[in-house]
């Protein structure tokens, strides 16, 4: 460090992020305002006694009629607001939720059969079948683009998250891997369905404390076949083979090293192939696991 350096004086201090205080802000202008109006009206040339400003203020703190009305509907909102604060400081995972919004139209429907008490179970599956290097590699890429959209903020705006290119990247190197890992379709799917349909009783809350899962947390029917087809059809949408045109398909065979036919044309055509076998009886639940069954194959002779 030369002597200019250490001679320099120090810059004024950053300015704070402000962040949601604009909530508590209305609410004081708006006391604000009423104060003024009442203290113009009480002027008398460019005086005023100090008793008239402490009436002025009491009136305005005690204030009933349309003001009390604003401060009951300023509170209302506020609390709705800090509680939309809380929830959104809850929700750090941002690679599931870009997988999630995939999946919408599914959670969306009562009738598909795939509810958000299926979720854990999916995304146990998805980590098992990524890896666990490469599924953390995703959260943390994912947390670093909702970080730098957030901006500072408290809110991370959505629809630029899952409009980013880079989201759109890990969706598509996530949905290749899934693809490539159901090579030997009949034994993944079979395996797939066995962990769709785990569902432990009880709650991990640490190393040694467990706790009953919830009525409403508990999942009520068996995932099968036909859940399986809507699952990855939804899944699997974005890299329906007619979305691609010449300069996408360009670009998915530099990055991946194969056509998206390659990747997805035997996927689709086992899930065509799926859709056309007769329907088979629910899988029992058998505790932690489910009935193995024939595979795809074999029905399908």
């Amino acid at each position: 460090m030369d002597a200019t350096e250490q001679n320099a004086e120090p810059g004024p201090p950053a300015e704070p992020v402000l962040r949601h205080g604009g909530r508590c802000r209305e609410a004081v202008v708006l006391a604000m305002r009423a104060f003024l109006d009442l203290l113009d009206g009480a002027v008398s040339g460019d005086s005023i006694k100090v008793d008239a400003v402490r009436r002025i203020a009491r009136a305005v703190m005690d204030a009933d009629g349309a003001l009390g009305i604003y401060y009951d509907l300023h509170a209302d909102g506020c609390a709705a607001f800090f509680e939309l604060v809380k929830t959104e400081r809850k929700r750090t995972d941002f690679f599931g939720r870009a997988i999630t919004e995939s999946l919408e139209p599914l959670l969306d429907d009562p009738n598909s059969g795939f509810q958000r008490k299926n979720l854990p179970q999916f995304f146990a599956a998805l980590r098992m079948m990524l890896g666990d290097d490469v599924y953390t590699d995703y959260k943390d890429r994912c947390t670093q683009v909702a970080n730098e959209l957030r901006a500072g903020g408290e809110f991370v705006p959505l629809d630029a998250f899952y409009a980013d290119a880079r989201i759109h990247d890990i969706m598509e190197r996530t949905l290749v891997a899934v693809a490539r890992s159901f090579k030997r379709f009949d034994a993944r799917k079979e395996w797939f369905l066995i962990v769709m349909n785990t569902d432990p009783h009880a709650v991990s809350l640490g190393s040694n404390m467990f706790v009953p899962k919830k009525t409403e947390e508990k999942l009520d029917h068996a995932f099968g076949d036909a859940n399986f087809i809507r699952l990855f059809r939804t899944l699997l949408g974005p890299m329906r083979l007619d979305r691609f045109d010449e300069a996408r398909r360009a670009g998915f065979l530099t990055k991946h090293g194969a056509a998206p036919e390659a990747v997805f044309g035997p996927l689709f055509v086992e899930l065509a192939a799926l859709e056309q076998t007769p329907s088979t009886p629910a899988t029992k639940r058998l505790g932690r696991g489910i009935e193995t069954r024939r595979s795809t194959a074999k029905r399908r002779k």
